[in-house]
């Protein structure tokens, strides 16, 4: 099992054939330029969704804060909180108009 984390860290591994046809296929393809971009668009896309994802999941807390009793200013509070190290004051304001 160490053998197959450290594979995944990028550190060599020379356990058995099967390891040494994983590092020798996952060299190819990090050399591979073409392959690479593939991937890191998919990767972008990823995190494009996730954030998508979060901002609907903000908006949703903002409404069912508002539901509690919740007032504006404590409400951008607890998003500074929870969401300050993802989103500006300003974005988190914005979600708060759009919600």
């Amino acid at each position: 099992m160490l053998g197959l984390v450290d594979l995944i860290n990028d550190r060599p591994v020379h356990l058995n054939k099967y390891f040494d046809w994983a590092q020798k296929k996952i060299k190819e393809l990090n050399d591979d330029s073409k392959w690479r971009n593939k991937i890191m668009d998919y990767e972008t896309r990823l995190l494009e969704g996730k954030e998508e994802a979060t901002i609907a999941g903000l908006k949703k807390l903002i409404a069912a804060l508002r539901d509690f009793g919740g007032t504006n200013q404590q409400i951008l509070h607890r998003l500074e909180i929870d969401y300050g190290d993802q989103f500006t004051k300003k974005e988190l304001e914005n979600f708060m108009k759009q919600a």
